[in-house]
């Protein structure tokens, strides 16, 4: 049985970084050499490209042959590293082989890293409401926040410099989610479905992808069956399609073939999105005017907390949030059940403290946990005063702001 010709090729990532030579000459210089290779840049970056090329189990470079078609192995990964790096004057890594031939004192073009101030990022997340607030303190910018129940996904908006959701790692609670970007240097969508970001499916429409097909100018069908099934990062279109329940592959995979923001238009379209996303995206509307948006600022950990605290009590899927509508409901409407409790509570603590100071009195011996019961009783019964009476005045405050929106409403009519 004869084994397939791709299983004897694994792919090999690594980078060419030439100041001052364009991609097309280092293309050029692989097709000289016959490797069968995929090259990819940006065009801000053109200095830098990334490449994927196939290797051997002996480290040896996939190349065409003279007489045939398909690929054979060529040159050794390090040899073929030295050799462009000194042909280009570069520095070249390919799998772990390294060779750096760029003149003493060569300057390199610094790389933009991050979201810059003119980018926009809405992300589709399974992210529950309440965390934002706290996402948007850790994150230490404006986060505003709109949930799709139809799809049970909340969609987190936000703009300029800083750091990004998953910038400190995901939390299988906020996954599978979709970010899409657009700032001056590219336009992509990324998938993220697991805490491993290896497991991403990207596609971007600003980076530019070359194949050099090795000696040939046309590759025979061997080299492209090959070339397809090794080299061709498939964009995955139904895994960012997963990612908004209800969203359809097929139209997703066509729509990522369009180029500029026209195909950040269809892909959002694809999936299912309100039109304002792209809007978002192209930078014609803000965030904070998004329709039922609500805008969470970095205002410090406990305010953090506070917030989040306060939409998980809301939320009636939450575990506890009944019992806390009840415990407001008593409070405000019958807030002498909680002042007796606290009365009674206080007075058995005190009773206990009590006991015990009598008994040491008797016996010169002051029972522990005697005391230190009774003392957790009067602690509590204060800390249930104090709560009851601030959930209380704000619950009443709730209550008076609907009601001057209900007369400012008839007033109004």
């Amino acid at each position: 049985m004869t084994q397939d010709v791709s299983q004897r090729w694994n792919r090999t990532d690594g980078v060419v970084i030439a100041p001052g030579t364009s991609p097309e000459t280092t293309a050029a210089a692989f097709a000289e050499r016959g490797v069968v290779v995929r090259l990819e840049w940006f065009p801000a970056t053109s200095h830098l490209v990334g490449l994927t090329l196939l290797t051997d189990v002996e480290g040896r470079v996939a190349v065409t042959p003279p007489t045939r078609g398909g690929v054979v192995a060529g040159p050794g990964v390090s040899e073929l590293v030295e050799s462009l790096a000194r042909e280009l004057g570069a520095n070249v890594a390919i799998g772990p082989a390294i060779f750096n031939a760029l003149p003493e004192g060569t300057e390199l073009p610094e790389v933009p890293a991050g979201p810059s101030r003119a980018s926009r990022t809405v992300v589709i997340s399974t992210m529950s409401a309440y965390m934002v607030p706290l996402q948007a303190t850790l994150l230490e910018r404006p986060l505003a926040v709109v949930s799709l129940p139809d799809v049970d996904r909340r969609v987190v908006m936000y703009g300029g410099e800083g750091a990004a959701l998953g910038s400190f790692g995901w939390d299988d609670e906020s996954l599978p989610a979709l970010v899409l970007t657009v700032d001056e240097r590219d336009m992509a969508v990324r998938a993220v479905t697991s805490t491993d970001s290896e497991e991403d499916a990207v596609f971007s429409w600003g980076m530019t992808s070359r194949y050099v097909w090795g000696g040939v100018e046309e590759p025979g069908p061997a080299l492209r069956t090959l070339v397809d099934q090794l080299l061709t990062d498939s964009t995955d279109a139904s895994v960012i399609a997963a990612a908004v329940p209800g969203a359809d592959p097929e139209a997703v995979a066509a729509a990522v073939s369009v180029p500029g923001i026209e195909g950040v238009s269809a892909v959002v379209e694809a999936l299912g999105l309100p039109a304002w996303v792209t809007s978002v995206l192209a930078g014609q509307l803000a965030p904070v005017e998004v329709p039922g948006a609500v805008v969470h600022e970095p205002r410090g950990l406990s305010n953090a907390v506070g917030r989040s605290v306060g939409l998980m009590l809301q939320d009636p899927s939450t575990p506890g949030s009944a019992f806390w509508h009840s415990y407001v409901r008593t409070v405000t409407e019958t807030p002498w059940v909680v002042r007796a409790g606290a009365l009674v509570e206080a007075g058995l603590g005190g009773a206990l403290v009590g006991a015990a100071l009598r008994r040491r009195s008797r016996t010169g011996d002051l029972p522990g946990g005697l005391l230190g019961l009774g003392i957790v009783l009067l602690v509590d019964a204060v800390a249930e005063t104090s709560l009851a009476s601030w959930t209380r005045h704000k619950e009443l405050r709730r209550r008076a702001d609907e009601e001057m929106a209900l007369v400012a409403e008839e007033l109004g009519a």
